[in-house]
């Protein structure tokens, strides 16, 4: 996974906006590549969706809630990325950096007969992924996770899959942008992009004015408020509450259900989720539906049902218009995007970072850059 470092006179200088996964993943390879990588986050630590996501690596899950039966584009991106992950988890572990990596599957759940329907159009999906998917029944669903409950009609079960901690992850990867020379600055709020002679100014509300040859636009949803950035009504906020619980439940898998789903995190935590509130962009909580969650939780896994509520939080996803991820050159020369990754930033972000890497440094960015282009076709800009 090591790039070779090039001198750094002969690479341009970056200013990344946003510190979660999606701005500190591509400046740290592009520090490794020799770049001067300067990262601007808005607040006093990152605590976007990076920060508040679950860390489910789903592809099969994800194509198949959104209705996919045969691989598109997307799907065939997000196993690239699953790939990378794997490689990536590797890496972490060299360094010492924990990331709390489960490689131990997905298990959706079903406990009627739509349910059952569901699991088949679900095992579908995944096998038009090339996965290798399993339908249990009740018996066999309960032997591979004794936790779950005897109302249990079947599962589907995706060995491919995994979860990670976000948080670890952001940890590591600010760790492996210090070795490589990269700095991030907190507390800096960027108001608007100019064009400076040959290269970008990033404008920020205290005053600063900085210099830079190429930027990338990483900022969530708040990267559509940025005046000059070109994304203003291009992203839309999708809130999801949250919660952890502290439980000895003996799970292992990740488990969905239309209810909840369930991502354990080993030393007796389980994160549960999430809600789906699209046009909400507040980080706020509320008590009815953490209970709805935590409710729907121990309907699956019973044991769950007094296990005590440690933390709760809310996130706010960054949807597009047309649901893709914006991965690539924005209509001002040297500003990328890496934004828009709705529910599947997690799991795209090492495929999305090697996708901005290529892009500003040149190189051949393979045959995904068109599809998720910020002005693909069908796109307005």
């Amino acid at each position: 996974m090591a790039v070779s470092a090039k001198p750094s006179f002969a690479r341009p200088r970056v200013i990344v906006i946003g510190a979660g996964l999606m701005g500190l993943w591509p400046a740290a390879l592009l520090a490794e590549a020799g770049c001067t990588v300067h990262v601007l986050e808005a607040g006093a630590a990152a605590r976007g969706a990076s920060w508040a996501a679950a860390g489910m690596l789903a592809p099969a899950s994800e194509a198949a809630e959104a209705g996919h039966e045969s691989a598109s584009t997307l799907d065939d991106f997000s196993l690239h990325s699953l790939a990378l992950w794997r490689d990536w988890a590797a890496r972490f572990d060299a360094a010492g950096q924990d990331i709390c990596w489960r490689p131990f599957g997905a298990l959706q759940t079903a406990f009627g007969e739509a349910g059952m329907h569901q699991l088949q159009r679900n095992s579908r999906a995944a096998s038009a992924l090339g996965l290798t998917p399993q339908v249990l029944d009740a018996h066999k669903a309960r032997q591979m996770e004794p936790a779950l409950a005897d109302g249990v009609r079947g599962a589907l079960f995706i060995k491919e899959e995994a979860s990670v901690d976000p948080r670890l992850v952001l940890t590591a990867l600010r760790a492996l942008l210090a070795d490589v020379g990269g700095r991030v600055q907190t507390g800096v709020r960027v108001r608007a992009l100019a064009r400076s002679g040959r290269g970008l100014q990033v404008l920020c509300r205290n005053g600063d004015a900085l210099d830079a040859d190429a930027v990338v636009l990483a900022a969530g949803f708040a990267a559509g408020a940025i005046d000059g950035a070109g994304l203003a009504g291009r992203l839309a906020p999708v809130k999801g509450q949250m919660l952890a619980l502290q439980t000895e439940a003996p799970v292992r898998a990740v488990i969905r259900d239309a209810r909840a789903y369930l991502v354990p995190r080993g030393k007796g935590r389980m994160v549960i989720g999430a809600t789906s509130e699209p046009g909400l962009a507040d980080d706020g909580t509320d008590a009815r539906t953490l209970a709805r969650l935590h409710q729907g939780a121990a309907a699956i896994v019973p044991a769950l049902k007094d296990a005590k509520m440690t933390a709760c939080w809310a996130g706010v996803r960054p949807q597009s218009r047309d649901g893709l991820p914006l991965i690539g050159a924005l209509d001002v020369p040297g500003l990328y995007a890496n934004c828009g990754h709705y529910r599947n930033g997690v799991l795209l972000a090492p495929a999305s970072a090697a996708l901005i890497r290529a892009l500003v440094l040149d190189e051949d960015a393979g045959a995904f850059a068109r599809a998720f282009a910020p002005a693909r076709p069908g796109t307005p800009c």
